[in-house]
C-alpha cells in the first residue's frame, strides 16, 4: 500500500508538469531581496587649511613737508596713503613675502616738489621702512620774451641759490614781444606782441614750467609795448603806442581766453600800464614823442565789468617817460624819463588820482624799468645806456628816494624784477641775450651778482616776469 502512494504521487507530479505548471520546460527559482548593499567608503579627513602666508607692511618716511601740507603716495600705482606731517608712514596693505613694490608721488603739496628714494624693490621676510620721501618748496618760473626772434624763453629759478637755469626750447609767439603778464592762478602766460598787434596766451606746465600756445592770437590795438592783468585775473590791459588807446580783455580763467572789451582812449604814445595791488586802479605814461614833457594818467577799474574811467587830472612826467610803478600800498608812482635821466614821484590820492611829489630824482642814463621790493623798503631802476642798477631805499613817510647804490649789470639792461620772497633780483641784459642773477641784502637792499648766474635768453629779450606756480 505504502508503495502504491509513491506511484501515484509520481503519477500526478508528472502530469501536473504536463498541464503546463510554467512556460518553461525547466523550474525556475523565484528571486529574492536579501541582496547585500556594497558597502560606503569611509570618508576621508578634511585636511587642515594651509596657513595665510606672512606679509609685511611697505612704507618710510617724508621729509620737508611744510605745515599744513600734505602729499599722497601711492604703490603700485594704487594703494594710497595721505601724509600730512614729516615722519614715518605705511601704505595701508600689507604685501607677502615676494611681491614687487614701488612707491610714487600721487599728489603733491601745494607749492611743493617732493622726490622718492628706494621706492621700489621686492618684499623679502620684513617690513620695508627705507623708502625715503623728500619735500621741498618748488623752484620760481622765470619767462622772458624775445623781441628779435619772437619767442618766449623759460627758466627755474632756485630759491636758496637763485641761480636761473633755462628749461625747454624757447617757444614762439607773435613778431616783436616786449611784454608780457601772467594770471594769479599761475595757469596763462600773455604775450603782447608789438608789430603782430597781437596777444598769444600759453599754458603753464604747473610741474616742468614749459609752456603751450593756447588757441589763436587777440588782436589789440597797434603796437602793443605793454600788458598788465588785475591781480584777481579777471582782466587784462595793453597799451598801443602806435593808436593811442589802452585795449581791455576780459579773461576766462579757466580756459585763459581772452574776450575784447572797449577800447580806452589814453595820451600820446602810452607806453606802459600799471595796475596796483588791489585791483582798483590802473596807471598809464604816455612817452609823447617828440615833444615835451610826457603825461602819466590814472584811470579806476570797474571790478564787475572791467571798463576804466580816467580820474583825476593829466599830470606832466619828464621827457620820453617810459615805465610806471606803483608801491604795494597804493600810496605812491614812479615813473622814469629816459630823456632826462630822472624820476618823478607822484603821491596817489584814496580817489587814485596822481599830484607830484617832491622834485625828479636823477638816475643813470636812460633810466627804464623800475621794481619795488615786496617790503617796500627798496626799488631797483635799469639804466639802459649805463649798464648798470640803481639802487634806491624808499621813505615810507612821503615815498622819496635816496640813492643807496649803483650796481654794473650786462650790457643794456632792460627788465630788473624781484623774487616774491624779496631775496634775489633778476635783470634782463637785451645785448648779452642773458638774465643775471643778483642776491639781496634785506637791510641795505644792495646787489651782489651770484657766480655763475647768468642763463641764455633768445634775441633781444626784453621784457621778464616771475610765478610761483601752486
Amino acid at each position: 500500500m505504502h508503495g502504491a502512494a509513491l506511484v501515484m504521487a509520481a503519477a500526478l507530479s508528472l502530469g501536473l508538469t504536463a498541464c503546463g505548471g510554467g512556460d518553461d520546460a525547466t523550474a525556475t527559482t523565484p528571486p529574492t531581496n536579501n541582496n547585500t548593499p556594497a558597502p560606503s567608503p569611509t570618508p576621508s579627513p578634511t585636511p587642515a587649511p594651509a596657513p595665510a602666508p606672512a606679509t609685511y607692511s611697505v612704507g618710510g618716511t617724508v621729509s620737508g613737508l611744510a605745515t599744513g601740507k600734505s602729499v599722497t603716495l601711492l604703490d603700485n600705482g594704487g594703494d594710497a596713503v595721505v601724509v600730512n606731517a614729516n615722519g614715518s608712514f605705511n601704505f595701508p596693505t600689507k604685501l607677502a613675502q615676494g611681491k614687487p613694490y614701488a612707491a610714487t608721488v600721487g599728489t603733491r603739496p601745494s607749492g611743493e616738489n617732493c622726490t622718492v628714494t628706494n621706492g621700489s624693490g621686492i618684499v623679502g621676510t620684513s617690513n620695508v621702512t627705507t623708502i625715503a620721501v623728500a619735500c621741498a618748496p618748488r623752484p620760481l618760473f622765470g619767462y622772458a620774451v624775445n623781441s628779435n626772434d619772437g619767442t618766449i624763453s623759460a627758466f627755474t629759478l632756485d630759491l636758496t641759490t637763485g641761480m636761473p637755469t633755462a628749461i625747454g626750447a624757447s617757444v614762439p609767439v607773435g613778431q616783436g614781444p616786449l611784454s608780457l603778464t601772467i594770471d594769479p592762478a599761475g595757469k596763462y602766460v600773455y604775450v603782447a606782441n608789438a608789430i603782430d598787434n597781437t596777444v598769444t596766451t600759453l599754458s603753464i606746465n604747473a610741474d616742468t614750467g614749459l609752456l603751450t600756445v593756447v588757441g589763436s592770437a587777440t588782436p589789440t590795438g597797434m603796437q602793443p609795448y605793454s600788458i598788465a592783468r588785475t591781480p584777481n585775473g579777471k582782466f587784462a590791459y595793453t597799451s598801443n603806442y602806435g593808436d593811442n588807446t589802452l585795449s581791455a580783455f576780459s579773461v576766462n580763467t579757466g580756459t585763459g581766453a581772452l574776450t575784447a572789451l572797449a577800447p580806452i582812449t589814453a595820451g600820446a604814445n602810452p607806453y606802459t600800464i600799471a595796475i596796483n595791488s588791489a585791483g582798483t586802479f590802473a596807471y598809464v605814461v604816455n612817452a609823447n614823442s617828440g615833444a615835451t614833457p610826457g603825461t602819466a594818467m590814472a584811470f579806476a577799474i570797474n571790478t564787475t565789468t572791467g571798463a576804466l574811467t580816467q580820474v583825476g587830472t593829466t599830470v606832466n612826467t619828464g621827457n620820453t617817460p617810459q615805465f610806471i610803478a606803483v608801491n604795494s600800498a597804493g600810496t605812491y608812482a614812479y615813473v622814469t624819463n629816459a630823456a632826462d635821466n630822472t624820476i618823478n614821484v607822484y603821491s596817489i590820492s584814496n580817489t587814485g588820482a596822481l599830484t607830484a611829489s617832491g622834485t625828479p630824482v636823477a638816475a643813470g642814463t636812460n633810466p627804464y624799468y623800475i621794481a619795488i621790493a615786496p617790503s617796500g623798503g627798496f626799488m631797483y631802476v635799469t639804466n639802459v645806456l649805463a649798464n648798470t642798477v640803481s639802487v634806491f631805499s624808499i621813505n615810507p613817510a612821503n615815498g622819496a628816494l635816496t640813492l643807496v647804490d649803483t650796481t654794473p649789470t650786462g650790457n643794456a639792461p632792460v627788465t630788473v624784477l624781484v623774487n616774491p620772497a624779496g631775496t634775489f633780483a633778476y635783470v634782463v641784459n637785451a645785448v648779452d641775450n642773458s638774465v643775471s642773477a643778483y642776491s639781496i641784502n634785506s637791510t641795505t637792499g644792495k646787489l651782489t651778482a651770484v657766480a655763475s648766474g647768468s642763463a641764455a635768453t633768445g634775441n633781444i629779450p626784453r621784457g621778464m616776469a616771475i610765478v610761483a606756480v601752486p
